[in-house]
């Protein structure tokens, strides 16, 4: 017989409740700028990782593309994205951030990594780095069961 588990003794339910409150703490440090937090992450991954294509930007982000559609189009509004078509492809996209995206990311990144240590106060850096183990395995083992299905 299999034993009946309460909700909060399930990883799903504790890691979205935790990634809830660290979206409300993100929320409020890029609020300044205008930003949601899928935004800021949105932009992040184009800073880093240069211009991609809408779906691959998608795939990245882990999100279903009308929505990061609709995110770009609000971007691109603000003049933070601009999108080209493809040369390779006339159905797709080439998204990319404007040069005005590096200064609001810098201008972010100090209230950005203060909130990152506050959340890792009074944890040690061996116990950071278990966590952030156990988080890719979970990750990983998360990916393999959706392709077993």
């Amino acid at each position: 017989m299999v034993s009946k588990r309460r909700q909060r003794e399930y990883i799903g339910y504790r890691v979205y409740n935790t990634q809830r409150a660290l979206h409300k703490s993100l929320e409020a440090c890029v609020a300044a700028a205008g930003l949601t937090p899928g935004q800021w992450n949105l932009l992040s991954q184009l800073e880093e990782h240069g211009a991609m294509t809408q779906k691959q930007l998608a795939e990245r982000l882990r999100k279903e593309q009308a929505t990061v559609t609709r995110s770009i189009e609000r971007l691109v509004q603000r003049g933070l994205v601009v999108r080209t078509p493809n040369p390779q492809d006339r159905r797709a996209n080439i998204v990319e951030a404007t040069p005005e995206v590096s200064r609001l990311l810098s201008e972010l990144e100090p209230a950005v990594a203060r909130r990152n240590s506050e959340l890792a106060e009074h944890i040690s850096d061996e116990d950071l780095s278990v966590f952030f183990d156990v988080l890719d395995q979970i990750d990983a083992n998360a990916a393999r069961s959706l392709e077993e299905q």
